[in-house]
């Protein structure tokens, strides 16, 4: 069975690298362990993620006695049916699936890269695969089978059979949050960390741009940031988010009382605004802090908070809310292209949701809030009438 192992070299200059190697059952394969390298140079955790998902195939194909360069797409196929409780004698699934749909997308995506990277790496041909067996090493060549296109093509079809019964669910997520939910998931939160980026959310980011933020894009003085990676924007471009005064309050808080402690621990830098700390062997290691582990927190932090239906995104949906009622109600001069532009969409259509939403919820507060005096219009009407 393979097995992800970690490791650690340490050069002349004293810099440790840690490294992941994925083994079977203590040696290391050197493609797969090539590949998961590959995805740590960004983050080591993401590498980590990406083994463990991979393992979990390739010790699927070995139950079946296949090796990863002799699978077929029927092989992947089998081990998708499986992720999703298929049952293939039924042609139904049974029970409720024990991984959700990002899940599923994150082992198609982890599955689909690997198998490109060996077409890539091996000249689209063969494989040099090494083995001891019996206390000898032995090498020889091996075909490898299975197209990374076909494989893609296998597993959307695979997960859209998830998609019909599941995908489609009545949970509605919070699109705009009061005050004091706001308070009380900012107060649940055990770090300025983590209270930096909730507050950054509010202000329309994605969650993936507040991760890509770089230190040097962070500017305390004109209160704004520029994150690195941002949807519908070309290479190269960073669209510009002004803060509030509390939002770079926290955020200096955390570069001042965790962030600057951590480096100097480590005597290590991170270019990334928002990091990862740990302690690993005596060693201090930062890596730029992950979607999963923001996500978890943030989840936990708002069980406490009393709130169930809410997601990353939520955050975002509020800056929209709001700025479409302001438009609405015509206390600010705003279009709706420059919400687009404030936003960061790429369509006019994006808007849509936003609207339906806004103009439902304003209708219904104007409704409690005059309920009184249209009900007693209603009754003087009804008296003159009969």
């Amino acid at each position: 069975m393979y097995k992800l192992r970690k490791g650690r070299k340490k050069y002349k200059n004293n810099n440790i690298v840690f490294f992941n190697m994925v083994c079977k059952p203590n040696v290391p394969d050197f493609y797969i362990s090539l590949f998961v390298n590959n995805k740590s140079k960004n983050s080591f955790g993401y590498g980590v993620q990406a083994a463990h998902k991979l393992i979990k195939y390739l010790n699927f194909l070995l139950e079946h006695s296949i090796e990863y360069w002799e699978a077929t797409d029927e092989h992947v196929k089998a081990f998708f049916l499986r992720l999703i409780n298929f049952n293939t004698k039924t042609n139904e699934i049974v029970g409720v699936p024990t991984v959700q749909y990002p899940t599923l997308i994150a082992y198609k995506n982890t599955i689909i890269s690997f198998y490109k990277f060996l077409w890539q790496f091996t000249n689209h041909s063969v494989l040099q695969i090494s083995k001891w067996e019996n206390n000898k090493y032995f090498q020889y060549d091996a075909p490898l089978v299975l197209q990374y296109k076909h494989a893609e093509k296998i597993t959307t079809a695979t997960i859209d059979l998830f998609l019909t019964k599941f995908k489609n669910s009545n949970k509605e997520y919070i699109m705009e949050y009061t005050e004091e939910e706001i308070a009380a998931i900012y107060s649940c939160f055990n770090n300025y960390r983590n209270r930096a980026i909730f507050l950054i959310t509010l202000h329309g980011m994605r969650i993936d741009e507040v991760l890509s933020i770089k230190l040097k894009d962070y500017n305390p003085i004109q209160n704004i940031v520029k994150p690195s990676r941002s949807k519908g924007k070309g290479a190269g471009k960073k669209r510009t988010v002004v803060l509030d005064t509390l939002t770079v309050k926290c955020i200096e808080n955390y570069i001042l009382h965790e962030r600057n402690n951590a480096e100097i621990k480590s005597n290590t830098h991170s270019d990334y605004l928002f990091i990862n700390f740990r302690k690993v062997e005596d060693e201090i290691v930062l890596n730029p802090y992950s979607y999963n582990a923001y996500r978890n927190c943030f989840i936990t932090a708002s069980k406490k908070a009393g709130l169930v239906n809410v997601r990353t995104h939520s955050g975002r949906s509020h800056r929209a809310s709001e700025l479409l009622k302001i438009m609405i109600k015509g206390d600010v001069n705003l279009s709706d292209e420059i919400i687009r532009h404030i936003m960061g969409w790429k369509s006019p259509e994006s808007i849509q949701p936003y609207v339906e939403h806004a103009n439902e919820d304003i209708a219904i507060k104007f409704a409690k809030e005059h309920s009184d005096d249209i009900n007693k219009k209603l009754k003087n009407l009804e008296k003159r009438l009969f």
